[in-house]
């Protein structure tokens, strides 16, 4: 009785100051501002772990999805405490026991905090300072379906059967699922592991395999080596029948292996060659080299990313690592090259240097964000990667942190949600463009003596923000590449510690020639106000008519934080006169929107509107795109003048500049299709897509060997001429389509065949569809199923493609399998190709089963977004209680429905207010008086007579 008081009262003091947890003096006031009611996800700063050793047990070659385990942890005493805290979910512990470092066996209660994840341990005796000790404990668990601790997936082998994979996923906070551990990035470790398992299958590890050893009862244990000090969410292990290829790289004594399904193993080759180049590229660029004996890779299917990077044993899904010359695009090509280069990037920011804490997961992502695209354009040069950073990528997350209820960088994070929104794409991808403004500001050779100083500095240890501040300053100092007056820890502050980014409006005065540029935050909704009145240290970049330096991006003036206006006046060797356009952030390294006066816009559109040779460079023509459009969407400039600036794109050959015009005009098609869309914005967009369908043809090659840029511009122009209506882009792709299903030969294009069998279907009949979906099911190459996952929900009717969905989210079905991104790919692309009603009405009536199948997570929230973003008025009532019944459910929570509720009101009232007078631009835009050639007049004939033609063949 006495017993059960004492750890009564134990646990009511334990409890009273568990919201106490440990925090660096940077964080403790963050720490201190925390609701009462949110519990920390810290542990306690009692004790820290030195050494794991862990033992796992699977049966996955029976398909058993039990396993058990034991770990053995050395910690040492960090104070004379009496309880002892880790994390574990879902597991059960069958057994523990405590040692001293004499291997005194000390007396121990446990109990586990399954709401928070914590196990506490109750010691008899207080722990000594300083002192080591060991806690070991015997757990069984169950391989999780989804990618969390240690799961299981499948794949479909070459002889068409289902095989098991066991595997962890340990990224984040999701260590303690699979064994008992502090899983904090701040405790960095060695960790020796075995595994056993059948001899019919392999295991692998972050080290080298240290022995094998057999038993009687057809099982091994695989044993590896030691590792290096490392976070405990590093740590993988995989347990398959795949078939394995190494290459010894003598001269640096590592080993490059792949494990991946048997029928792939000659689909390795370019990722291997990949692997070695960037590899040496990042050695050199770093000056470190790679740290560990081995870089293995291992093909792991529908675990959520791409990619992980655990170090030694990185995860690829294998359309982001196999490659074969049959069927993997250019675009997967590319594809497979960034995600290589992300996972090898993070060998060095977030492996070899970790982050303190969750809320600096910018430092590890960002670093690889922006990397992948610059290290892997040395292997891929005729790629325009450069390029397509900032038009694909750093463009869509200017729009991803344009709202109010966006965070900052470094905020700090507490819950597990949070943990996860850290990683959120609008996060990392901010922090990679805010990194590409760093290293241009400061300079290149700067900037990469500064990672340098701040890689060897932390190598093998954790890191904070100022860290990296520290090293780049370093090198300004050194190379004065700044002026003195500004530092880059207050430059960076401004960027990491405060959510969104600014607009500069720039203002000219054509008497004076003067210039006035201001600041403020931008929000791409008129209803809501920067009430803190944030500002930011801004590079201030310039060029103009006279002097038109594209190239030249650094800073001539800076807009210092707490500074709302700024003068700037002609120099020797930049002026203008008031015919000259003027161009501010060149190159688009700064991280912010530029508004102009309705002068200078119009300057620019009519420089654009010559065509080629363009005086303005091509990022620069993407982004004068961008935001204008953006800036029109949030009323802060007429519509009219973002239409007077795309116009132009009729001349524009650049695929980097279409794919910022692609983006916008698939925002406009979804905004605007109704009755009245083929006589207005479908005949606009058939004016600037017909001169390049006429060029590049549907087919490929038909001009001979096509260059890179154009055979990723042609899915595009393909696809707007089909939805502008184009009667000849109608029936070449139903043509391409309908003969594949009479005859089983493949007619449409190798880039982005998805595209032709989208708009093939459209207008496709019943045989036509099933044959595809039957294809579906018999495809084992996961790029070949991604061409059809991303098509077949286009097509027309509701009953099949809701029939469709349904199969999808079955998840009683053993023969049929989708992975949960083939999932999400089916249903997105039916919402956006005209079956929105069906996906409504499909996660209405089935969301528990999409709960079990899909799963609620960041996909299927950033698809939400979008579907919100695009509704006809008639179906918003239905999403919006479609909303409250997944919030009711627990699916989704209130900031999502709030971000989903404000796209889809500014999106009705948007087409209520602008509608109109588009189609009153684009009907001035076509009279007589704007075509007074007869080379005008030839154009549009053509026009005409193919809407007609899609008209009738889409009736017939």
């Amino acid at each position: 009785m006495f017993a059960r008081i004492v750890i009564l009262c134990l646990l009511i003091i334990f409890f009273s100051i568990r919201g106490c947890k440990a925090a660096s003096s940077t964080e403790s006031t963050v720490v201190g501002s925390i609701k009462e009611n949110v519990q920390s996800l810290r542990l306690t700063n009692t004790t820290e772990p030195l050494a794991y050793e862990l033992w796992l047990e699977t049966r996955i070659h029976e398909r058993v999805l039990d396993y058990t385990g034991r770990v053995r942890i050395t910690i040492r005493a960090l104070e004379a405490a009496k309880v002892l805290t880790i994390n574990s979910e879902n597991l059960q512990i069958k057994s523990y026991n405590f040692h001293d470092h004499l291997n005194n066996l000390m007396r121990v209660s446990y109990y586990e905090d399954k709401r928070y994840t914590f196990v506490d341990f109750f010691l008899e005796d207080e722990l000594r300072v300083g002192q080591e000790y060991v806690l070991e404990i015997t757990f069984s668990g169950l391989l999780q379906s989804i990618p969390r601790g240690f799961c299981y997936t499948r794949y479909v082998d070459e002889s068409g059967d289902i095989s098991y994979v066991a595997t962890s996923f340990l990224h984040v906070t999701n260590a303690r699922m699979a064994f008992p551990c502090y899983d904090e990035p701040r405790y960095r470790t060695p960790f020796k592991i075995h595994i056993t398992h059948h001899a019919s299958m392999m295991a692998a590890s972050n080290m080298p395999v240290e022995s094998i050893s057999n038993s009687s009862d057809g099982n091994v244990m695989t044993s590896f080596q030691e590792s290096v000090a490392m976070s405990v969410n590093l740590v993988a292990f995989t347990v398959c029948n795949y078939a394995s290829r190494k290459f010894l790289v003598e001269e640096k004594n590592l080993e490059i292996g792949f494990l991946v399904p048997k029928h792939a193993i000659n689909q390795v080759d370019f990722a291997m060659d990949f692997i070695i180049s960037t590899v040496n590229k990042l050695e050199e660029y770093i000056g470190i080299g790679y740290n560990l004996p081995k870089l293995e890779s291992v093909v792991v299917n529908d675990l959520m990313h791409n990619g992980l990077e655990n170090w030694g044993l990185m995860v690829y899904d294998s359309k982001s690592l196999l490659f074969n010359e049959n069927s993997t695009t250019p675009s997967q090509k590319m594809e497979i090259g960034r995600t290589i280069c992300h996972q090898l990037a993070h060998n060095y920011f977030g492996n070899l240097v970790g982050i303190r804490w969750w809320n600096y997961a910018w430092m590890t992502e960002g670093f690889a964000n922006y990397h992948e695209y610059f290290f892997t354009s040395y292997y891929l040069p005729d790629f325009p990667l450069k390029e397509i950073f900032v038009t694909d990528f750093l463009q869509k997350n200017l729009v991803e942190n344009s709202y109010l209820m966006s965070t900052s960088l470094n905020k700090y994070v507490e819950t597990r949600k949070e943990v996860e929104d850290a990683f959120d794409f609008g996060m990392v991808s901010k922090a990679a463009g805010v990194l590409r403004m760093c290293d241009n500001m400061v300079e290149r050779p700067t900037f990469q003596k500064g990672l340098q100083k701040y890689v060897r500095e932390m190598a093998f240890d954790v890191a904070g923000p100022e860290d990296f501040y520290r090293s780049i300053q370093a090198a300004v100092d050194e190379d004065k590449t700044l002026p003195e007056d500004i530092k880059v820890a207050d430059i960076l502050s401004s960027w990491t510690d405060q959510p969104g980014y600014p607009l500069i409006t720039v203002m000219r005065n054509y008497q004076t020639n003067d210039i006035v540029v201001n600041q403020q935050r931008f929000l791409s909704s008129r209803e809501e106000f920067d009430r803190d009145g944030l500002s930011w240290y801004i590079p201030l970049s310039i060029a103009t008519a006279k002097n038109p330096e594209m190239m030249n991006s650094k800073p001539r003036e800076w807009l210092k934080r707490g500074t709302r206006e700024l003068v700037i006046k002609t120099i020797e060797n930049q002026t203008w006169t008031s015919d000259d356009w003027i161009l501010f952030n060149i190159q688009q390294t700064g991280y912010y929107r530029v508004n102009y006066d309705t002068h200078n816009w119009k300057l620019l559109a009519n420089d654009l509107y010559k065509g080629s040779p363009y005086t303005i460079g091509l990022i620069n023509r993407a982004q004068i795109i961008d935001d204008s459009f953006n800036l029109a969407y949030s009323d802060i400039i007429q519509f009219t003048i973002a239409l007077d600036i795309i116009k132009y794109v009729k001349y524009e050959r650049e695929y980097a500049v279409w794919v910022t015009a692609y983006r916008h005009l698939l925002n406009m098609i979804r905004r605007l299709d109704g009755p009245s869309y083929s006589l207005y914005f479908g005949r606009f967009l058939q004016h600037l897509t017909y001169d390049h369908f006429d060029r590049l043809d549907v087919f490929e090659n038909t001009h001979g060997k096509d260059e890179v840029k154009d055979i990723f511009l042609r899915p595009i122009i393909v696809d707007l001429a089909c939805r502008s209506g184009s009667g000849m882009c109608l029936i070449a792709t139903r043509t391409m389509v309908t003969a594949e299903a009479l005859t089983g030969h493949v007619l449409v294009p190798h880039e982005k065949p998805s595209i032709y069998y989208c708009h093939g279907l459209k207008n496709a009949d019943e045989n036509t569809f099933q044959f595809f979906w039957r294809k579906l099911k018999s495809l084992t190459n996961e790029q070949e199923r991604t061409h059809i996952t991303n098509s077949i929900s286009c097509y027309h009717n509701f009953n099949s493609v809701y029939a469709l969905l349904l199969e999808t989210a079955n998840p009683n079905l053993v023969d049929v399998f989708y992975t949960n991104l083939e999932r999400f790919q089916i249903l997105m692309t039916a919402a956006r190709n005209g079956n929105v009603k069906a996906v409504v009405h499909f996660l209405r009536e089935n969301h528990e089963d999409i709960a079990r199948t899909y799963t609620f997570n960041i996909r299927m929230e950033q698809g939400l977004k979008e579907i919100s973003g695009c509704l006809q008025e008639e179906d918003q009532k239905e999403f919006a209680e479609l909303l409250q019944i997944l919030l009711a459910a627990g699916h989704i929570n209130s900031n999502l429905v709030e971000r989903c509720t404000i796209d889809m009101e500014y999106h009705r009232k948007w087409v209520k207010e602008n509608k109109i007078k588009i189609e009153e631009w684009i009907a001035d835009y076509f009279r007589p008086a704007r075509h007074n050639s007869a080379m005008g007049k030839i154009i549009n004939l053509p026009i005409i007579l193919f809407s007609i033609a899609g008209a009738f063949y889409v009736i017939f």
